[in-house]
Parts: structure tokens; C-alpha cells; sequence
């Protein structure tokens, strides 16, 4: 398990997790009907690629860059807006993160298809957990969702950082409450975004598995297949 990304990451299964709140956009945008989730780690990348079925998303300092359809809040997603669209999402930690990992399957978790991921874990005989943290440094919400997958996930051999995130979880007793205490939790509810930490902290929103195929994140084939 990676606490920060600072080095490239290699394993065959990865899960990446930014809690507050890339994988919690991904989530909802995939569930809510978007066909895919691009991250790019640029505005100018981003922007590049506007046009009308195409909706350029993100943020910088946590609030809409100038020129972009949708921020970073997983409310702004809704069905009537991302239904059939395709988003390309830059955000400060999490679609940087993806820049570190090489892998074969890599999934994007959150507190909201929490389930969903740790029975597509179980699937595969080990798996790596990314945190992408918060500005170089770790970052307590996604600390507890790694957590959570792995007390779930009923792993027997686990890393001394996948043991520190369990400790975390089964000391927990509110997501709500742990995330609104993190730094990152502090700092959005400070400029308005209480509702997106009360809405990530949500467990088991969707049963959705997004799948990175190696430009996007999409649903898990058999997902798109009940979509259509």
C-alpha cells in the first residue's frame, strides 16, 4: 500500500483513492451515465479537448479552473448533465497520481462503490492501494477508505502500511466525522463544500466498478452491458 505517491508505482492491481475527491467524481460521473472519465494532469490538456459531447472538468486550490463546464464537487454530476457524455477531469492530486502507476488493472475507489471494489478485489490473489493524498503529503480520508477495503477484503498477508490503514478504520466510528477532522476535510468545509465531505463520506452509494483502460476510467464491461 502507498500512503503518497511520490515514486513510480508497478504491480499488476491497483486502487487508486482520493477520497476528497477525483475517484468520488469518477464514481458518480460513471453511474450517473457518463461513458467515460479521462484524467489529465493539466488545464491546457484539459481544454484542448472541449467540444460538445466532451464536458472538461476540475480544479485548482479546490474551485473551478476559468473556461471548465463542471468543478470538482461529485453533485455537480448529475444524470441530466453527464448522461452519455464523456468527462476529462484534472485535479491537483488525484488525476496526477494515475501519472505514477503502472499496472495492468487499476480501479478507482471511493467510500461510495466501496463494496462493489473489495468483491472485484477478491477476485485477484493481491492488489496495491494508492492514496493519492493531498499535496505531497498523506491524507487521512483516503488513509481510512484503504482502510476499509482492506479490513473488508479479508487479505491474510498485509503490509505494515495496509495494517496502519486498517488500525485506522476499525478505530473509526463516523466517516463523516474522521473526514470532516482531516486537513483536506478542514479546508473544503472552510470554502463551502460541507455538502461534498457529508456526500463522500457515504458508504455503498453505487454498485459501480470504474476500470481504467488505459486513457479512461469506464464501467467494468458487464456494468456498461445493464447500462445500455
Amino acid at each position: 500500500m502507498v500512503f503518497v505517491p511520490e515514486e513510480k508505482i508497478r504491480a499488476k492491481v491497483c486502487v487508486l483513492i482520493d477520497v476528497l475527491r477525483a475517484t468520488s467524481v469518477i464514481v458518480t460521473a460513471l453511474a450517473n451515465g457518463a461513458t467515460s472519465v479521462e484524467p489529465v494532469p493539466t488545464l491546457k490538456q484539459a481544454l484542448v479537448k472541449k467540444n460538445k459531447d466532451v464536458l472538461v472538468c476540475g480544479e485548482r486550490r479546490s474551485v473551478k479552473p476559468k473556461g471548465f463546464d463542471l468543478g470538482n464537487s461529485p453533485l455537480e454530476y448529475l444524470s441530466d448533465l453527464v448522461q452519455g457524455k464523456e468527462i476529462v477531469l484534472s485535479t491537483t492530486n488525484g488525476t496526477r497520481a494515475i501519472q505514477r502507476i503502472e499496472c495492468e488493472f487499476l480501479y478507482a475507489a471511493s467510500f461510495l462503490n466501496l463494496s462493489s471494489i473489495v468483491r472485484e478485489l477478491k477476485r485477484h490473489d493481491s492488489f496495491t492501494i494508492v492514496c493519492s493524498g493531498q499535496n505531497g503529503r498523506i491524507a487521512l480520508e483516503d488513509v481510512l477508505c484503504a482502510g476499509a477495503i482492506v479490513a473488508l477484503s479479508g487479505e491474510k498477508e498485509k503490509t505494515d502500511s495496509a495494517l496502519i490503514a486498517e488500525s485506522v478504520w476499525r478505530c473509526n466510528s463516523s466517516v463523516f466525522e474522521t473526514i470532516s477532522r482531516s486537513q483536506h476535510g478542514r479546508e473544503l468545509i472552510e470554502k463551502g463544500f460541507l455538502r461534498d465531505v457529508e456526500y463522500c463520506s457515504q458508504i455503498d452509494l453505487y454498485s459501480v466498478v470504474p476500470i481504467f483502460d488505459g486513457s479512461s476510467f469506464i464501467l467494468q464491461r458487464s456494468e456498461r452491458s445493464l447500462q445500455a
